[in-house]
């Protein structure tokens, strides 16, 4: 029966390579903070309801790097949960909230999924290799480790345009949502300066048709508060 134990971490040896690639997603997290301090988006990371309570246990009682943690975990829940893409989009949007709550947020604007079906020849073969005798605790997790941050690091840079975008809208949602009284889209024009009027409609279209806030009032009277 599989061991879900994360102690190795502790002393694990790092190739050049990968203390690399760490190096490089810290430097993007950085930037990232210091472009986006006015979110406050929480990011859930519900896990799978199948996912076995060792997985989780284990997990929760490492204090290994996120950066290094959170692919072992997600490499286990894959071979946990029954192949299939219903498994991997869930062992996926689990990984990336686990980095999210652990301080690496700029995950959330990372297409994770869309990045593995692109380099799926290369994931495969990596995924493949790790999980060997996972049943006999003979997983590599090495393998599925590098393959797992070199993806983070494409979608890092894959894209930019994107993160930048969500945190605008994230920022007037926050505005919305917060406001006590209904606010007009010339206000928080004048509060954000920096985002331009289109984004600022688009958003709040966006909002009324979710449901997170209801227009008051027509044209140039228009007000938004939260629903």
């Amino acid at each position: 029966m599989h061991k879900y134990d994360y102690s190795f971490l502790d002393n694990f040896p790092l190739p050049e390579s990968l203390t690399g690639l760490l190096a490089c997603l810290k430097g993007m997290q950085e930037k990232y903070e210091r472009e986006a301090r006015e979110t406050r988006q929480e990011v859930k990371a519900e896990p799978p309801a199948a996912l076995p309570k060792q997985l989780l246990a284990a997990y929760e009682a490492s204090g290994a790097e996120p950066l290094l943690l959170v692919p072992c975990a997600a490499l286990d829940a894959l071979c946990s949960l029954p192949e299939g893409k219903s498994s991997t989009r869930a062992a996926i949007e689990l990984a990336l909230g686990m980095l999210c709550k652990s301080g690496y947020t700029m995950c959330r604007y990372f297409q994770l999924e869309e990045m593995i079906y692109r380099y799926l020849y290369f994931y495969r073969r990596a995924f493949d290799r790790a999980r060997s005798h996972w049943e006999q605790n003979g997983s590599e997790y090495l393998y599925y480790i590098e393959m797992f941050l070199s993806l983070l690091y494409l979608c890092g840079q894959d894209k930019p345009k994107a993160a930048r975008r969500s945190t605008k809208r994230a920022a007037i949602e926050a505005l919305v949502l917060g406001s006590e009284v209904p606010i007009s889209k010339a206000e928080i024009c004048a509060a954000l300066p920096d985002v331009s009027p289109t984004t600022v409609e688009a958003a709040l279209g966006a909002m009324v048709r979710s449901g997170s806030a209801r227009k008051v009032g027509a044209a140039r009277a228009a007000r938004y508060i939260r629903a």
